[in-house]
This record gives C-alpha cells, structure tokens and sequence, in this order.
C-alpha cells in the first residue's frame, strides 16, 4: 500500500459515521463540562485503566510480560517474531495508560504479523521528565540490536505519538540507527501553554484543554515546555525514517500534527498526514468505521516498512 495526501482529500467527503457523531457529541458536551475545573488524575487513570481492562487481544495473539532492559513491556505475539517488531508507546497525557493499552494496537501482530512490544513507562506526576524517556529509549536501544534497525517500526499515541518523536530525536543524537518507520497517531508533539493545541477545536474534542496543559506540568517538572526533550515540534527531524500521521478533524491536537508534517516536509522526511474528517482525539478506541479504515492503514504502512519474511528468517526465529 502506498500513502498520498489524495488519501486525507478523499476522506473530506466523506460523513462521519453514525458511531463517530454520537460518541463524538457526548465526549464533546464533557469536556466543555470539565474545561477549567482541575484534573482528576486518580479519575482519569482508573478509567484508562477500565478501558483497557476489557481490550482482548485478536485470536492467535498471545501475551506475555516481560522486562527489556529493566523496563516492564508487554509482548503481543503470533509467532512471527523474524517479521519484525512494533516498539509501541501509549497515550495517557504521560499522566496515565499502561502497557496494556498496547492491546488495542495488537491487530498489528495478528495473523503472522510482527511482535509488538508495549512499553510500561513511568508516569508523571511522580515521575517526570525525562523518566519516559529514559524507558522508551533503554527499550528502543535493545531492539535496534535485534530485531534490527530494518526490522523495526515505532508506534505512538497522542503523548505515546510525541514521545515517539522525541525518542527517534535522542537516539539519533546517541548514534542509533533509526527504524524503518514510524507512526504518531494523533501525537502530542507542543506542550508549551501557546501551543497549536490551543485552536479552534477547543470544545468539539474530547479532551479538555486546560486538563491537557496540566498534564503538561506535571511532565515538564519546571522545565522550558518549549524545550525539544518534552515538545519534538521544536526539534529537528533530519535522517527520519518513513512516516505516517493520522489524525481527526475534530482533534484539539490537530494543528500539532499539520505543523508537524510541515516541518518534517521542510527537511525531506517522506511523510503523509491523513485527517479523519469529523472524528475526535483517540478514534482508534471508538468501534467505528474509522477505526476499522484507519487501523487497516496502520497495518497496511507499518507491514510495508518491514521486509518480507524468507523461509531462512522464519526457521531462525525462537
């Protein structure tokens, strides 16, 4: 499958499916509800939690714990480990999720697909920045050993999607190869107050501004939010791999993403933005058809990025 911005042009005439107006409606009216109240952090990590409690992984996935350079991670597995792997990285406003969100992304490793490594990286408040970082990076830095570079493609969401970024900025900077490619789904990338976040989807999104830039906060733990550690927009994207964004239409980070694209552009990175018209932050998670297009391409771009299993590879596999 090859990605072209004529694919984000045809979805904008597209309606929105019945699923994504309605869930889109009362996600929306809650956060004009909750904008400027404080947010309830211990609330917002028991329902990602809940949500994730009642994910199940496709049929002939297997899960499995385990601890990759002394970081918790959860395996999601078909048996084909020597197709590759997904260094997956999850979403939560680095305040909340789990590893375990990873399951909704397991689709990826379903029928002989790669293996995809969910990381359980450490949370703010209690740990701020760069302790995600830091987690994401150890693991990163184990797989670019094997599977291999070639064989590797990295997988964020919102946060998980800007934390995504930055990884590949800090490995570069450390001398790593970078992956075949990389997918930030609607990512996170500017955590500073004046941030592009701050546009006109305020109030038709699910998140709540003034939530969001709390959360960022207690991430940046005094630090200049502008600061490329904590916001890639303000890094520089030279020598990234391959990369796919899609995003909502109705998305408060959406902005976030356009200028992202813009910037990679800027420096040559073969990059394609695909807008989901009417849909909301964290789509993927609501039983639609957008959720059903949209993770079709997903595997369809990350399953591109990664070379084609021979006989010998298969049989080397553990």
């Amino acid at each position: 499958m090859t990605h072209q911005d004529a694919t984000a042009s045809a979805l904008v005439a597209q309606r929105p499916s019945l699923a994504m107006r309605l869930v889109g409606t009362v996600l929306s009216r809650r956060a004009r509800r909750k904008e400027g109240t404080p947010a309830d952090l211990a609330a917002d990590r028991r329902l990602l939690r809940r949500l994730a409690s009642v994910v199940r992984a496709p049929r002939g996935v297997k899960l499995t714990e385990e601890v990759i350079a002394g970081v918790p991670v959860l395996r999601a597995s078909s048996g084909a480990r020597a197709r590759g792997t997904v260094l997956y990285l999850h979403g939560g406003a680095y305040m909340a999720g789990s590893a375990r969100d990873g399951v909704n992304a397991a689709h990826l490793s379903a029928d002989g697909g790669p293996d995809l490594v969910s990381v359980e990286y450490r949370l703010a408040p209690e740990h701020p920045y760069p302790a995600a970082l830091e987690d994401a990076l150890a693991v990163y830095r184990e797989l670019v050993r094997a599977p291999g570079p070639d064989r590797l493609v990295v997988v964020g969401e919102s946060a998980g999607g800007g934390l995504a970024l930055v990884l590949l900025q800090k490995a570069r900077e450390e001398g790593l190869p970078m992956p075949a490619a990389v997918v930030p789904v609607f990512p996170w990338v500017d955590l500073s107050p004046s941030g592009a976040n701050s546009a006109a989807n305020a109030g038709r999104d699910m998140l709540v501004r003034s939530h969001l830039l709390e959360a960022a906060g207690w991430y940046a733990g005094g630090r200049d939010r502008r600061d490329p550690g904590l916001s890639p927009l303000f890094g520089t994207f030279r020598d990234f791999p391959r990369t796919y964004v899609p995003v909502g239409r109705y998305d408060l980070v959406l902005d976030d993403a356009r200028q992202l694209v813009a910037r990679m552009r800027a420096e040559d990175v073969p990059v394609v933005l695909d807008e989901w018209p009417g849909t909301i932050h964290g789509f993927l998670h609501v039983p639609s058809a957008e959720r059903r297009q949209c993770r079709r391409r997903i595997r369809a771009f990350t399953h591109e990025a990664l070379p084609a299993v021979t006989a010998e590879a298969d049989a080397e596999c553990p």
